[in-house]
């Protein structure tokens, strides 16, 4: 019975054959489908010879194949034909290895294949009955298992990929083995431990070829030189003496004796290991004088050069430095080796050139530093350091650093600078400088363009000398939080540029740091000035000239320029498009209000128990005759834009109230509901419009609702941009205490504070669509629309569901207890006579 349930636990490992066949049909599989595919061939073969080992068991105990139990015979057959398919899929890719390397692995699979037949031989045949299935798999099976246990552990192409398939294969055949060796033994004592431990070690082989074919993707680093591979000097054949020798000890304790066979083969596997480790100390001490006679050809050539050059330990220590130290910079050897290369830089530089040496340590390019440093009689000298990759003699733990002299160079380009390429007024480079700049630092990554608003204004009220100090207070800032290698330059007499070195993420941080540092308060003795400052970003490429890099940079700029202080965009070729599509617009809206070109749509607020309308949203809408509709949204901001917002909202509220009257006349308390902006609340053109709108057509104060959008109110900080909070509580109080009430609009999708709400008289909460749609937000949505919701009406507000899209929307609305809501489940915006068709509708039914 032991033999069924360990032939059928062997079986299990199927599981891992029909994983890894599932993965290479999907495509899933990270290595190469063909060694995939094959090793899973391997697996389901291994699996069926312990379920089929198990089945005779089971029901054909006594039969036989030419004397071997049919429970052996049939693992006996599949040890070949998993070979077969195992050992071709680990031997791809070929490895590519020189001749010594070639032979290293066939002493290693000697050895390994001679120990296993020692250990084997020594405890089954050397006194006890020898049965020729059970040789045939130690003999056939003990080869097999060699070449791949060796195949693994000497890969140099797909090295983690084959080590684990490798170690894995042989796993696999030496359970199978040990099946075969059980089954054809049946009699034995430990026939059935050695039945089990086989089935336990062919499941855990089979996960270990599912991982390392399916799961570990081949390497793609290039391939290490003959001889330098980690397992050269490995003692691969260390355990498998081990083991040789405890077998040894426990038979002859046991009272057998060592037989011809046995002795031949641990001759042999000794022998194996003796040559093997010969070759392996052959190969190093080539590999080690190799690496010498290049570190003394580098000295060689160093030591004749006018250039001065370094080798740096892992730790930064000068090991070694060539003659030029001493007749260039004045270096001896007794002050410099040893000593880290942070001693002889200046100190302000000294975090920047361990950085630059670190990284280049571990990845060396052909990049070059400028260095002050100190030479040997005190003074400091400015220099360019370059790196070359590692000490041939010891590569990876060393750095081979050249230092050049530029300070004549140097002192010659500051000269040039102040002269023709600098500003005067604040010291930063010009315009001409910049480009100059540009020219000078081929591996310039990014543009930064920095606009400053407001000195003008300074100027105008505190007079010019003060603005004079602004400005040089405000370039010593864009001087101080720029690295050295980049070139900070004033454009225009408000804009700035910087050239920098850093990419696209660090660049990004550069320019907020620049905007919050010229945005921060300048004290200038008694007076406080305060400026804006906005930043457009692009990248520098070889196709485009430094010119058309700023206007780049200057078009992002302008793109922000009309929104709030602190804004930072980076050029997009898109945006010319968009810059030319608002400058059409621009133009055209003007005369869209004046002649009435702009429509209206509305859109139903409905009451979710009975779909009863009870208010109306009016969207207004432009169709521009060659770039199509206007989403409402750029509407608002082109008109707040051009001054035109009061004039826009006062036509919708004129048409949509002229309307509103006649549908209250039929169908009771509808409301209406319009966006508008901040700036327009506090407007007193507005609010007479909007008085002027209620009283022609007779409407309650109580029939309109102003919705102002959650991310304006967040936006109230800056007076230049959006009025303070203090008077857009003032302008919704006073219009509360005539009736008309107001929303937020978007709830949830801005950062608006609880103590905002409490502060502005508000009477709906709008919450948006992200606040309980899972599809669109990262947060517990059920959770979150259940405190929105709980909060508006602890606040004593109204709550509607906003952008409505299904039946998941409905049910999470209702379910938070929402009573309103909007969207197109409910009803798309539309035009008036599909609204007034709409309502009817709905009367109708009332009525009925």
């Amino acid at each position: 019975m032991e033999g069924v349930v360990a032939g059928l636990l062997a079986g299990c490992s199927g599981v891992f054959a029909v994983l890894m066949a599932r993965a290479v049909r999907q495509g899933q599989a990270a290595g190469p489908s063909r060694r995939a595919l094959t090793l899973a061939g391997g697996v389901a073969i291994t699996a069926l010879a312990g379920i089929g080992s198990g089945l005779a068991a089971l029901f054909w105990p006594e039969a036989t194949v030419d004397g071997v139990p049919l429970a052996a015979e049939i693992p006996l057959v599949c040890v070949f034909l998993a070979a077969i398919l195992y050992l071709p899929a680990l031997l791809r890719p070929p490895q590519r290895r020189d001749a010594l390397a070639r032979l290293r692995v066939g002493l290693d699979t000697l050895g390994v294949w001679a120990s296993i037949m020692y250990v084997g031989w020594l405890l089954l045949f050397a006194f006890g009955e020898r049965r020729g299935a059970s040789i045939t798999a130690l003999v056939f099976g003990g080869g097999a298992i060699a070449v791949a246990a060796v195949t693994g552990v000497h890969a140099l192409r797909h090295r983690a990929a084959l080590q684990w398939c490798g170690t894995a294969a042989a796993f696999s055949l030496t359970g199978l083995t040990a099946l075969v060796i059980a089954r054809d033994f049946p009699g034995q004592a430990n026939a059935v431990i050695a039945g089990l431990a086989a089935a336990g070690a062919i499941i855990v082989a089979a996960g270990g070829l599912w991982y390392g074919s399916v799961r570990l993707a081949p390497e793609t680093r290039p391939v290490p030189p003959p001889g330098s591979e980690s397992s050269a000097s490995f003692p691969l054949l260390g355990l498998l003496i081990l083991g040789g020798a405890l077998a040894t000890i426990y038979h002859l304790i046991s009272g057998g004796r060592v037989d011809s066979l046995s002795i031949m083969l641990g001759a042999v596997a000794l022998t194996a290991v003796a040559v093997r480790e010969w070759v392996s100390a052959t190969v190093l001490r080539r590999q080690a004088g190799h690496l010498t006679d290049q570190g003394n050809r580098l000295r060689s050539l160093m030591f004749g050069s006018t250039e001065v050059a370094m080798i740096l330990d892992a730790n930064l220590a000068v090991r070694w430095q060539s003659p030029a130290a001493a007749r260039q910079f004045g270096l001896s050897d007794q002050e410099v080796l040893g000593r880290t290369v942070s001693m002889l830089v200046h100190p302000e530089q000294v975090e920047a050139v361990h950085a630059y040496l670190t990284e280049r340590m571990a990845q060396p390019r052909a990049t070059a530093l400028t260095v002050r440093l100190r030479d040997g009689f005190g003074r400091w000298r400015e220099t360019e350091w370059t790196t070359t990759g590692a000490d041939p003699a010891e590569p990876g733990y060393t750095l081979v650093v050249h230092i050049r002299d530029v300070t004549n160079t140097h002192d010659l380009e500051q000269a040039l600078s102040q002269v023709t390429h600098l500003d005067p007024q604040t010291g930063l480079a010009n315009w001409e400088g910049l480009l100059r700049a540009a020219d000078l630092i081929p591996d310039a990554a990014a543009m930064i363009v920095v606009e400053l608003g407001g000195l003008t204004a300074v100027g105008d009220v505190h007079g010019r000398d003060l603005a004079e100090v602004v400005l040089v207070e405000a370039a010593r800032r864009l001087r101080s939080r720029v690295g050295d290698a980049d070139v900070p330059a004033r454009l225009t007499e408000t804009r700035f540029a910087v050239l920098t070195h850093c990419g696209a993420i660090r660049a990004q941080l550069m320019a907020a740091q620049l905007v919050n540092a010229l945005s921060a308060p300048y004290m200038a003795g008694r007076t406080v000035a305060h400026l804006s400052a906005w930043a457009g970003l692009a990248d520098l490429t070889a196709e485009n000239g430094t010119d058309e890099v700023i206007r780049r940079a200057s078009l992002a700029l302008r793109s922000v320029r009309s929104g709030p202080p602190g804004a930072i965009e980076w050029y997009e070729t898109e945006m010319e498009t968009r810059l030319l599509r608002r400058s059409t617009l621009e133009q055209d809206l003007p005369g869209a209000l004046e002649r009435g070109e702009i429509d209206l749509s509305y859109q139903p607020i409905v009451e979710l128990p009975s779909r009863r309308p009870a208010g109306v949203e009016a969207v207004p809408e432009w169709r521009h005759p060659a770039l199509g509709l206007v989403p409402v949204e750029e509407l608002l901001t082109l008109a707040e834009g051009l001054g035109l917002l009061t004039q826009l909202g006062n036509g919708v509220l004129r048409r949509a109230c002229r309307l509103l009257a006649g549908w209250r006349r039929q169908h009771g308390e509808l409301w209406l509901a319009v966006n508008i902006r901040p700036r327009e609340l506090v407007d007193p053109a507005f609010q007479a419009g909007l008085q002027t709108a209620l009283e022609e057509h007779d409407l309650p104060h109580s029939a309109l609702v102003l919705e102002i959008a959650e991310q304006h109110l967040s936006d109230v900080r800056d007076e230049a941009h959006q009025p303070p909070v203090e008077d857009l509580s003032a302008a919704l109080g006073r219009l509360r205490a005539q009736g008309v009430r107001a929303a937020v609009d978007n709830f949830g999708t801005g950062p608006t504070t609880l103590s905002r709400l409490r502060i502005l008289p508000i009477d709906q909460l709008k919450i948006d669509r992200e606040v309980f749609d899972p599809a669109l937000s990262f947060r517990q949505p059920g959770a979150v629309m259940d405190v929105a919701v709980t909060l508006g009406k602890r606040l004593g507000l109204e709550v509607v569901a906003q952008g409505l899209e299904d039946g998941a929307d409905l049910d999470a609305a209702q379910s938070a207890g929402c009573r309103l809501g909007q969207g197109n489940l409910l009803g798309r915006p539309m035009p008036a006579e599909r609204l007034e068709a709409l309502l009817d509708q709905h009367h109708d039914t009332e009525r009925r």
